[in-house]
């Protein structure tokens, strides 16, 4: 089925007052967001500017977990990633209460994109805190349009049609000290293969994808010949230039779109009252938005 993209140029709509620019490289907030009114209008705009400025914030007086799914389930189809959740499945509640915090602090410490080792792919990812500590605990990302355009036109054209070798667990390129090795359960071990260069399913603009996190290796290229590429882009998407990072406020929503971001978590440890404390709700979704009916079957793109 033939589907037709959106042409969207990656800047603000600066004559909205109730938009700006986040501290940074790239993103965009929204102050004193009411996601529970918003039009189909207003929220095909919001997610455009999601699109063209890679993150997005919503500056809210906080959601309760109905209102936060409602809102999340017009953007996507929620992973149901926690079995045997009854209430709110949608919802991963991420937080450093727990006593096993020394173990889990670094299980996103590294650069990845969202379930880039299954397929259907994560579109958007959502956070809503609901305590956020003083210090620590910033969510950090990669604009990997921008480093995609970087490149030279030369190394696009030697790497728009590879085809990069994904599976659970540490990738090749991760840095061992950012990574706590996940516990693997026999169907993680399934290898999926996603375009190294990936349009974006809504913008058709291109990307860079996932090139840290879950990749193990190039089709159709020696391990070593994959490593040193795959090494070589990742040094590069890393540069200063295409990086910021989001500092996590009480009632913030934070979106971020996965197929045009890596990200990481800062590590914290456990908290010992309400200073250091970080409560979030996590949504994952895949697919494509309602407000985007001309885009639709393009979500995996």
């Amino acid at each position: 089925m033939h589907t037709r993209r959106i042409n969207w140029k990656p800047t603000i709509n600066n004559t909205r007052s109730d938009a700006r620019a986040l501290p940074g490289n790239f993103g965009v907030e929204y102050l004193d967001a009411d996601v529970t009114t918003l039009s189909d209008e207003a929220l095909r705009q919001l997610l455009l500017d999601l699109y063209a400025n890679r993150i997005l914030v919503l500056r809210t007086a906080g959601l309760t977990e109905a209102e936060y799914v409602h809102f999340a389930r017009r953007i996507g189809e929620p992973l149901l990633l926690i079995p045997n959740k009854v209430e709110h499945p949608e919802i991963i509640p991420v937080d450093n209460l727990r006593e096993d915090i020394r173990e889990t602090k670094l299980s996103a410490a590294h650069w990845h994109s969202d379930q880039s080792f299954t397929s259907p792919l994560a579109s958007v990812t959502m956070l809503h805190s609901l305590a956020a500590p003083a210090a620590g605990g910033e969510t950090h990302f990669c604009d990997m349009v921008a480093a995609y355009d970087a490149l030279s036109e030369r190394t696009r054209s030697e790497i728009d049609e590879l085809e990069v070798v994904h599976r659970r667990g540490v990738s090749i390129v991760a840095r061992p000290e950012e990574h706590a090795p996940p516990v693997l359960k026999q169907r993680d071990y399934r290898t999926v293969y996603h375009p190294l260069v990936r349009s974006h399913p809504i913008t058709g603009r291109k990307t860079l994808y996932a090139v840290s996190g879950s990749s193990q290796g190039v089709r159709g290229m020696s391990d070593t010949d994959a490593k040193r590429l795959l090494e070589s882009l990742c040094a590069h998407a890393l540069s200063l230039r295409f990086l910021t990072a989001h500092k996590h406020r009480v009632g913030d929503v934070l979106l971020w779109d996965n197929p045009t971001t890596m990200h990481k978590a800062s590590p914290i440890g456990q908290a010992t009252g309400p200073a250091d404390t970080r409560v979030i709700w996590r949504i994952s979704l895949t697919g494509t938005p309602s407000v985007f009916p001309e885009c639709r079957d393009a979500g995996d793109a």
